[in-house]
């Protein structure tokens, strides 16, 4: 009954915004720059799907922005409740106009946060950023109205996924218990569903806990034409061994030899395959990418994310995008540096390499915040207003990067202005007019 009302809503809600984003489309094509979105016809293969016709963007160059949760906290609701869908479809046109004057191609749209779905899902239940609050569900679909709007302007939509992290013990209490996660907490707690700090994570060590993942993504796909799935850099959340205790001692009475770490990299790397072939199963020029942090060594040792396997083996992803959000002088990891790190691991392969940057550290950096992980670099941020030109030109030198993708949305633009934010202005002063080039 349940899944059947969720159905049910979803069709009503898709035919009523279809007839809101018919009523708007006039009005867009009209007011659009066309200058804003001619780049976007360029470096690109429109490839038509023969099962459901939709044309996959995919771009040579890419030009991406992260569209995270944060960044449509405010637009998804008003006054504790979900925003009127006229008002919230007239910022996410607004939005979309405003990311494609950056001569921004690609869009990693956030819709799995906690262990829920900002859109209609039978699998995951409604996330607090849609509807402000756990336990109700959304009047309509967010995601349909934004996917419809930004592929009219010729925009890759990658849907951005959070497969491990669930959201907050309190929380959980909020969701049906006809949800699998929920399920697990009440009667598997400990096992499929485990407390790190007050935040509660699946455990991809056991086959259940990435069927419910991969079962997730081939949702997305069924529902939506997206033209990728994106998975962010939350793997294991911790190197205690009681976070599997249970799942490494099965492995090892049934005769395995691996060590705890190698045992949570093959969990990892089991997850990562599985996650591509749903993918490829829906359609083999959809895209899969992965966005770890900038620190290869934490990758590995302590996430258990081998990433260079990913990277020079075929079978786990399409694109690596790093999160390398570091500056020059970084005492550590500076940008050039861990540019150089996942170039090497993607110098060989067919796997694309997409370099990411932060603004976040500019928008701090405005309010006298030092970067307090990069030693002897602290003040850089504060003392240079150029890093962010300097890294571009960086990545687009580097012979087998494919392009880059910024953070985020709304270190660029207030989200429901939509107006320039000051934080960041003097940064985008050098760094957006390269982008866009």
């Amino acid at each position: 009954m349940r899944r059947s009302l969720l159905g049910l809503i979803l069709v009503v809600a898709l035919v009523f915004s279809g007839v809101c984003l018919i009523i708007n489309k006039a009005s867009i094509g009209s007011t659009a720059d066309k200058n804003d979105t001619e780049h976007i016809k360029n470096n690109t293969s429109n490839i038509i799907d023969p099962n459901n016709h939709h044309k996959i963007i995919n771009y040579d160059e890419v030009k991406a922005i992260w569209v995270s949760q944060f960044d449509m906290s405010a637009i998804y609701t008003e006054a504790g409740r979900q925003r009127d869908v006229e008002d919230y479809t007239k910022k996410v046109e607004k939005m979309v106009s405003n990311i494609c004057s950056l001569g921004i191609n690609t869009v990693i749209f956030q819709l799995r946060p906690n262990g829920d779905s900002i859109y209609p899902s039978a699998l995951y239940p409604t996330s607090k950023y849609v509807t402000d609050g756990y336990g109700k569900e959304a009047e309509y679909d967010p995601f349909a109205i934004f996917l419809e709007i930004a592929h009219r302007y010729s925009l890759s939509v990658h849907a951005w996924i959070n497969p491990l992290r669930c959201m907050s013990e309190t929380d959980i209490a909020l969701i049906d218990n006809t949800y699998k996660i929920k399920n697990w907490y009440l009667s598997e707690y400990g096992k499929y569903i485990v407390a790190v700090n007050g935040m509660l994570y699946l455990n991809p060590a056991y086959k259940e806990v990435r069927e419910l993942i991969c079962d997730g993504v081939a949702e997305i796909l069924n529902l939506y034409e997206v033209d990728g799935i994106h998975m962010d850099d939350y793997f294991y959340p911790t190197t205690d061994t009681s976070f599997d205790s249970s799942a490494y001692s099965l492995y090892k009475e049934k005769g395995g030899e691996l060590s705890l770490a190698d045992f949570r990299r093959e969990s990892i790397d089991a997850l990562v395959n599985e996650i591509y072939d749903t993918v490829k199963a829906k359609n083999k020029d959809i895209l899969f990418g992965i966005s770890p942090g900038g620190n290869t060594d934490r990758n590995y040792n302590e996430l258990y994310a081998d990433v260079a396997k990913w990277c020079q083996n075929k079978g786990y992803i399409d694109y690596i995008c790093p999160q390398v959000y570091f500056g020059f002088e970084h005492e550590t990891r500076p940008f050039d540096q861990i540019c150089e790190e996942f170039s090497d691991m993607t110098e060989s392969s067919e796997v694309k390499l997409i370099i990411g940057i932060t603004l976040g550290k500019a928008y701090d950096a405005h309010r006298g915040a030092e970067d307090i992980w990069a030693g002897t670099g602290a003040k850089e941020w504060i003392e240079n207003k150029d890093i962010l030109v300097r890294s571009l030109r960086y990545a687009n030198g580097i012979k087998n990067c494919s392009g880059v993708a910024i953070f985020s949305y709304r270190l660029i633009f207030d989200p429901l202005s939509g107006e320039r934010v000051e934080q960041t202005a003097t940064e985008c002063q050098t760094f957006l007019p390269l982008l866009k080039e």
